[in-house]
């Protein structure tokens, strides 16, 4: 299995030079890179000094606001292309959702009732894909207008379409925090998963019993009072890494790509980099065992 990172963590941190990133990725023995929006510099040129192992853009692409829709959908449709011309197998994306469907205003989220857009937008995306040769990966990431957030709603969108074009990226991290168990459905899903975002979640159980799974105020960036969960790095949160690297086996085809969310590493390049080498070096131990 491939190891690489999301450019995302060193965009956030005000490095955005594609070449720089690049190198730090080479200095630490990276195989890939997952190239995320906000980057600047040629990726065609980056591509030539290591593999750029899938693009990833998520946003939502079935949004009420149909220009608002059609424009997100413009700027992946040209990031397929992207990918096709540079020969980056992997694209990654989010589904969208209805917010008039599925969050009405007297509250709560049915996801469900978003899936017949959802499956209408996923048909136009894999039909494409299909004709480019590139394979769409649906992050099951529920922070950013997605309904594949759950094994449920898995089985409800991916049996409609070919392994070949729709695959799943897995990210584990976001099951811990819904209270959905990691490796079962890793186990289950496997033949689906060509991609692994590796992140970790912490709980912190105290303040859970105060505030209820309700109060869920955690964003991607930061630490607020009254947040009960946030992502790590691998190792500092819930996950048995061995047994998820047990499930998910040796042949596995999914490349290995860390997403960094930790608050306790973001905002300073330097520390971006000291985050993606601790991890490099407890994803070797594991792999190793």
């Amino acid at each position: 299995m491939r190891n690489g990172f999301h450019t995302n963590s060193f965009v956030w941190a005000g490095l955005r030079d594609l070449d720089r990133i690049a190198d730090i990725a080479l200095s630490l023995g990276y195989d890939f890179l997952e190239v995320g929006p906000g980057v600047e510099g040629s990726l065609k040129e980056a591509a030539r000094r290591i593999s750029i192992g899938a693009m990833i853009f998520c946003r939502n692409f079935i949004d009420d606001d149909a220009a608002v829709a059609g424009s997100f959908r413009k700027e992946l449709f040209s990031k397929l292309e992207t990918c096709s011309e540079l020969s980056i197998p992997k694209l990654i994306c989010s589904t969208g959702i209805s917010r008039s469907r599925s969050i009405p205003p007297e509250g709560g989220c049915n996801p469900l009732l978003s899936l017949e857009p959802a499956l209408d937008f996923l048909g136009i995306l894999t039909e494409k894909a299909r004709h480019l040769g590139v394979r769409i990966l649906i992050e099951n990431c529920p922070m950013y207008r997605n309904i594949a957030i759950s094994p449920y709603m898995w089985g409800r969108i991916f049996p409609e379409f070919s392994p070949e074009v729709l695959g799943i990226c897995y990210d584990p991290s976001h099951f811990v925090w819904q209270m959905i168990d990691v490796y079962e459905p890793l186990e289950k899903w496997k033949d689906r998963i060509f991609h692994v975002h590796l992140k970790d979640t912490a709980l912190f159980r105290d303040k859970l019993g105060d505030v209820g799974i309700l109060h869920n105020t955690a964003r991607e960036k930061g630490f607020e009072e009254n947040q009960w969960w946030r992502h790590t790095i691998i190792g500092d949160g819930e996950i048995n890494w061995g047994r998820f690297f047990s499930i998910l086996g040796e042949d596995s085809p999914a490349d290995l790509s860390f997403e960094l969310e930790d608050c306790m590493y973001e905002g300073d390049p330097e520390k971006v980099r000291k985050a993606m080498a601790i991890q490099k070096a407890r994803l070797d131990g594991y792999l190793m065992r």
